[in-house]
C-alpha cells in the first residue's frame, strides 16, 4: 500500500477503554479527523505492550493535534480488553479479522499483522506509512509526521 492512497473501508469490533465497551466501528467512524492506525502482531508481547504503552503515554499530546489513535491486531475483543486493562491502555483496539490486513498487504502467514503504522488524513487517504517499525522511537517518529503533514 503505498502513500496518497485511500485507507481501505473495514467493519471491525473493538476495545474502547475509556467507556470499557465493545463497539463497531468503520472508515467512517474517524471521518473528518487525522487517525494513526498502529497494527501490531498479538497483545501483550514485550514489542507490542512496548508500542501500546508508548502510543497511550503520548496519548494526550497526540489527541491535542486533533489525531485519533487506533490499535489494530488479529486477536479478539476480549483479548483486546484484557490488554488493556492490564496495561492501562487509552486507546481503540480493533479485532482484525484479518481482511484489513490483507486488504493493506501486511497479513502474515501466520495470521497476524505486520507492525505497520498508517497515518491517515480526514479523507481517508493514507499520507504516511512505516513498515519494519523499530518500537524503540516509533512514537517519536509519529510525532514528528504529524507536525509535518497536519498543519495541527
Amino acid at each position: 500500500m503505498d502513500e496518497d492512497k485511500k485507507f481501505p473501508d473495514f467493519l471491525l469490533k473493538g476495545f474502547v477503554s475509556s467507556s470499557q465497551t465493545e463497539e463497531t466501528f468503520s472508515l467512517s467512524s474517524f471521518q473528518g479527523k487525522w487517525v494513526i492506525f498502529y497494527f501490531y502482531p498479538r497483545d501483550a508481547t514485550p514489542g507490542c505492550t512496548k508500542e501500546a504503552i508508548a502510543f497511550t503515554e503520548k496519548l494526550e499530546e497526540i489527541r491535542s493535534k486533533g489525531v485519533e489513535v487506533v490499535g489494530v491486531s488479529t486477536q479478539s475483543v476480549e483479548s483486546h480488553q484484557k490488554f488493556a486493562k492490564k496495561y492501562n491502555l487509552k486507546h481503540i483496539l480493533l479485532s482484525d479479522d484479518g481482511s484489513l490486513s490483507k486488504n493493506l498487504g501486511i497479513l502474515g502467514v501466520t495470521g497476524t499483522a505486520a507492525r505497520t503504522t498508517f497515518l491517515v488524513d480526514p479523507q481517508g487517504f493514507i499520507v504516511k506509512d512505516w513498515k519494519k517499525v523499530k518500537v524503540a522511537q516509533h512514537v517519536e517518529e509519529v510525532l514528528e509526521a504529524i507536525d509535518e503533514q497536519c498543519n495541527c
